[in-house]
């Protein structure tokens, strides 16, 4: 990554919806990436509910990847 976002926030806004197709409105979810001394501006987005859980899925998948990837380098020393 070239821009240095140090930590992620997760937050719901109850103003913030979006009307689904099926025209059902739907509440979105925002992500903010930041860096430590804010010297770079935040990056947001909103998500529905089944893109955040996507996303959740992903990291949960890639922590255990880097988990065992770091048992193993533990392992070889």
């Amino acid at each position: 990554m070239s821009d240095p976002y140090c930590y992620a926030q997760a937050f719901i806004e109850p103003d913030q919806i979006d009307w689904m197709g099926d025209g059902v409105l739907g509440q979105l979810i925002t992500v903010v990436l930041l860096d430590d001394l804010a010297q770079i501006e935040p990056a947001a987005c909103a998500l529905t509910a089944a893109q955040a859980r996507d996303l959740g899925f992903r990291l949960l998948t890639l922590a255990e990847h880097a988990g065992r990837l770091t048992r193993h380098r533990k392992e070889d020393q």
